[in-house]
């Protein structure tokens, strides 16, 4: 009688760790690395601390997913002590990272991150973010940021959704402050800004003068420094004269960002295309023309977004 020499279970688990690691993607070959060691991700956490490297169980799960991937050098530090404590070849995990990934089209870059630099307003923006200190701190690192704005039947900005993965920089991180520039005519009394989805509106200041805002967006949770939280929230106007562009400013770096600009069928632009700028107060730069899709939504997508302003203009 013939007799096997180990659990088929484990043989079909290693054959599939093997296959992933020959093969990847990177998220797939951990993830199989961690199902075939059972090895949940709270104790690989607790064991990358004990060498020094902290990294939460949120990222640990983004990075399995591919939803996020190690690219700073803690982080790919964290990587090679993974290998180690999965039991896998030196480099098995780390070469399917590849290159750093391709740098896309990029703001103009702004010469100072103050909110000011980017999002315009001068001494108005300077008052607000007196009155709010924490504007001007940089206590997240945004990963994902998914931005929808919608432009009435009459060519008004009503307002825009956010989605934003950001990550902490340091522990005890626990709100993001979102800045808004209304347009010409906006009344900023009449402005609200709504949680969506895992965040609560916090304190919000308005100045008396100029149609400016901060809003705390709490995420409802304190994170660790390297912890990431998906939040979700809106912005409702539909008070400002007829809108010819709509930007976003950046006072630093994110690694995806997405924008739509979605249009009434009513109202249709002659012409839409995409722009670049310093600060959002400053003379644009067109960076081409972009076709509305069969939804009525024009869509500009950048990789790593230096700190300056993006965005989408059109013609009536």
């Amino acid at each position: 009688m013939a007799t096997s020499s180990g659990d088929p279970d484990t043989t079909v688990a290693d054959s599939a760790l093997a296959d992933a690691l020959a093969r990847g993607p990177f998220h797939v070959a951990l993830r199989e690395a961690i199902s075939a060691r059972g090895l949940g991700l709270d104790r690989l956490r607790h064991r990358l601390l004990a060498r020094g490297l902290p990294v939460s169980t949120t990222s640990l799960s983004y990075w399995q997913h591919g939803r996020t991937r190690p690219e700073q050098p803690k982080s790919i530090e964290a990587v090679a002590a993974l290998e180690e404590i999965l039991r896998l070849p030196d480099h098995s995990l780390r070469r399917l990272l590849g290159p750093r990934r391709a740098r896309g089209p990029r703001s103009l870059r702004a010469r100072q991150s103050r909110p000011e630099a980017v999002i315009g307003g001068g001494a108005a923006m300077r008052e607000l973010c007196d009155r709010m200190p924490l504007a001007r701190e940089h206590q997240i690192d945004i990963v994902t940021q998914q931005v929808t704005a919608t432009i009435d039947d009459q060519g008004r900005d009503a307002g825009h959704e956010v989605s934003m993965l950001v990550r902490a920089r340091r522990d005890g991180v626990d709100r993001h402050v979102a800045l808004f520039r209304g347009d010409r005519g906006c009344d900023i009394d009449a402005v609200r800004v709504a949680p969506y989805r895992d965040c609560v509106i916090g304190t919000v200041v308005r100045h008396p003068d100029e149609p400016m805002l901060l809003a705390e967006v709490l995420f409802g949770t304190t994170l660790s420094q390297g912890e990431s939280h998906l939040i979700e929230f809106e912005v409702i106007d539909g008070t400002s004269e007829p809108a010819t562009r709509y930007g976003h400013g950046f006072r630093y770096p994110v690694e995806r960002y997405t924008l739509q600009v979605r249009f009434s069928p009513r109202l249709l632009p002659r012409r839409v295309f995409g722009f670049a700028q310093s600060r959002l107060d400053v003379k644009l730069r067109e960076t081409g023309d972009i076709t509305l899709n069969n939804w009525l939504t024009a869509q500009v997508s950048h990789s790593d977004v230096k700190p300056g302003a993006l965005g989408i203009g059109w013609t009536w």
